[in-house]
């Protein structure tokens, strides 16, 4: 079997039916890696340490793999590996392998092993992809089904991504002690405004919760944009998308 081959359609093919499973796997271990990365934060779990270790380089293989697969079925290999995504799935692995230097700025840097989430936005997008290319999304209800999995997945990736910000510069004491802390610090930024942002004794903290209240006001406008959408099938009935 033509390897190369293999991993074009599980990675690229949204009509093999290698892909789907794939995609499924892949924001499975996304999201383990996740969830372990949260809890290590929380005093009250370090005997669960080496179970935490044990995930991280588990999936960090199956990362590293993913984005050498990505390098090598690429026609132009500088344009994935410099694209948007390219960079994502890097850092992906890099913090990790930075951790294991002794210095103390690196070892902050391994929190930031939580922009994994933003793959998850990526598999959203495929995802919808997929569905497109085969004749899945037909009625405006299955749009609105889309849209409001993507608003969760966007609303759980900022409050993920700058709650761990908030722990990265703080000095993990009271509302920062964990990032399951800090994530329900930027969940109420996020629903509430810059009205509900903390009292900030640094330039980062401040610059932080701005952009959280600007990335609040994105989704808002999204959820309206939802809304109205299910509002309108609801009074006008479903609709057939061209």
């Amino acid at each position: 079997m033509d390897i190369r081959l293999y991993l074009q359609k599980a990675l690229n093919d949204h009509n093999s039916k290698k892909f789907l499973p794939a995609q499924i796997f892949l924001s499975l271990i996304t999201f383990i890696s996740i969830i372990s990365i949260i809890l290590e934060t929380v005093s009250g779990l370090k005997n669960f340490s080496y179970v935490f270790l044990i995930i991280e380089w588990t999936t960090v293989l199956f990362f590293s793999l993913e984005y050498v697969s990505r390098i090598a079925i690429a026609t132009k290999k500088t344009d994935y590996i410099f694209s948007v995504w390219g960079l994502v799935d890097l850092i992906c692995i890099l913090p990790t392998f930075l951790g294991l230097g002794n210095w103390t700025f690196l070892k902050s840097i391994r929190t930031l092993r939580i922009l994994r989430l933003a793959r998850i936005l990526r598999l959203a997008k495929i995802s919808r992809a997929y569905l497109n290319v085969h004749d899945k999304v037909e009625s405006q209800s299955d749009f609105n089904h889309i849209n409001i999995a993507i608003y969760f997945l966007a609303l759980t990736s900022a409050t993920t991504i700058f709650g761990s910000l908030y722990y990265v510069f703080n000095d993990k004491q009271g509302s920062y002690a964990s990032i399951p802390m800090t994530m329900l610090l930027t969940f109420k930024i996020l629903i509430g405004g810059l009205s509900l942002a903390p009292p900030s004794s640094t330039l980062i903290d401040e610059v932080i919760s701005i952009t959280v209240s600007l990335v609040g006001l994105v989704l808002f406008g999204l959820l309206i944009n939802i809304v109205g959408g299910v509002v309108h099938q609801w009074l006008l009935g479903e609709k057939k998308l061209e």
